[in-house]
Parts: structure tokens; C-alpha cells; sequence
């Protein structure tokens, strides 16, 4: 009997649809293929996924230090996206003295590799 009980309040307080107090929701209009097709926002949609071609396979890159041993260091260069990059003897770290460890944000530039990797030649802790 109180199993009932507690399986029935249970059931009205999850088939309570309205908000909490204080609490609006929006409503959250679907994107209309016509404005999806506008050659204007197509434009926007190439230069976004140009640059972020660009910071995964060209002579330079910018992100965060996600994991640094010796020569070996890799980059988050945006969500979900890494890229590898390889030191040297020579390679300059700007400022002078600084540490690469990982959270720190860098600029790196380079040779990029066929690999996508970049082989750098400098980095800049900011």
C-alpha cells in the first residue's frame, strides 16, 4: 500500500510540465533551409571552417598546451581539435625562460607537415 502510494506521488510530480517558479523557457525557432541557402551566411559558414582549417593544417597555430614532453607537444586548437607539433635544437620559446605545461595558451609557427603536424620553429606563451 505505501509503495502505491509513493509510486503514484512519484508519477504526478514527473507529469508536472509547467516550470519552476521565476523560471522562463524560450522558445527556440528551427533554422529555415532559405536562410541556410543565403549566399551571404554560406560565405560566413566557408571563412569559419577556412580559419579552422587553417589552425589545423597550415604553418601556424594557436591553442592550448594539452600535453608537453621534451619535443613533443600538442595543441587544442579548438573543441575536439588537436594538433601535434614537434620541437628541435633551435627551436625559440618566447618569453625567454618560459615553461610549456599543460592549460598554458602558445602561438606556434613553422613548417607544417603532410601529416598535419607543424614542426616549430617558434613559440609564444602568452
Amino acid at each position: 500500500m505505501v509503495a502505491a502510494v509513493l509510486c503514484l506521488s512519484a508519477s504526478v510530480a514527473l507529469a508536472d510540465p509547467t516550470p519552476a517558479p521565476g523560471i522562463s523557457l524560450p522558445d527556440i525557432p528551427g533554422v529555415p533551409s532559405s536562410v541556410l541557402n543565403n549566399p551571404i551566411v554560406q560565405s560566413i559558414i566557408n571563412a569559419v571552417g577556412g580559419s579552422l582549417l587553417q589552425t589545423t593544417t597550415g604553418p601556424t597555430a594557436r591553442g592550448k598546451v594539452t600535453y608537453f614532453k621534451r619535443f613533443d607537444l600538442q595543441l587544442q586548437t579548438a573543441p575536439n581539435v588537436y594538433r601535434q607539433i614537434h620541437l628541435h635544437q633551435g627551436t625559440v620559446i618566447n618569453p625567454r625562460g618560459a615553461n610549456l605545461a599543460p592549460g598554458k595558451l602558445v602561438d606556434v609557427s613553422g613548417a607544417a607537415q603532410s601529416d598535419g603536424s607543424l614542426n616549430a620553429d617558434t613559440i609564444t606563451v602568452q
